[in-house]
């Protein structure tokens, strides 16, 4: 195996370079029931090294700036403390970039919100708060060419 721009890929001659894990995906949500949930979805795929668990927007920037980006974040909206909105914003004024996130939406968003998620360049998409297995292999076989996603 060798690491390549923080993702692991592996080497096969006769197909050229696929990736075979994304190093870390982290869930932010304030449910520790949905946490639990999505967290067992994903180690069943076996796609990342790490799953990280954070329950808030806060929680999650320090994480990000002790550890440093996760490849892919599921982001609840409606938390405590640092709600996504704010999360996605603090993000925003970093400039940071390379991030991925995808919403966790309880609920239909309204047509103010689904126009302020034009400003967020780093939304990959929306998804259930209950992940799925076919869902979340969609997503990193598009944003990853995963290869070992089933």
């Amino acid at each position: 195996i060798i690491k390549c721009i923080g993702l692991h890929i592996e080497e096969t001659f006769s197909k050229g370079l696929r990736m075979s894990k994304v190093n870390s995906i982290m869930l932010v949500d304030d449910s520790k029931a949905t946490n639990f949930f999505n967290k067992t979805i994903i180690g069943k795929l076996n796609i990342c090294d790490s799953i990280e668990v954070c329950e808030d927007g806060k929680e999650a920037l320090q994480f990000i700036k002790e550890n440093g980006t996760p490849d892919l974040i599921f982001l609840d909206i409606n938390m405590p403390l640092m709600n996504g909105w704010e999360f996605m914003d603090e993000l925003l004024r970093q400039k940071e970039q390379g991030y991925n996130i995808v919403l966790m939406i309880g609920t239909e968003l309204s047509e103010a919100h689904k126009e302020d998620l034009k400003k967020y360049p780093f939304i990959k998409g929306q998804s259930p708060k209950m992940l799925t297995t076919h869902f979340v292999c969609e997503l990193v076989q598009e944003l990853f060419e995963l290869s070992t996603c089933k």
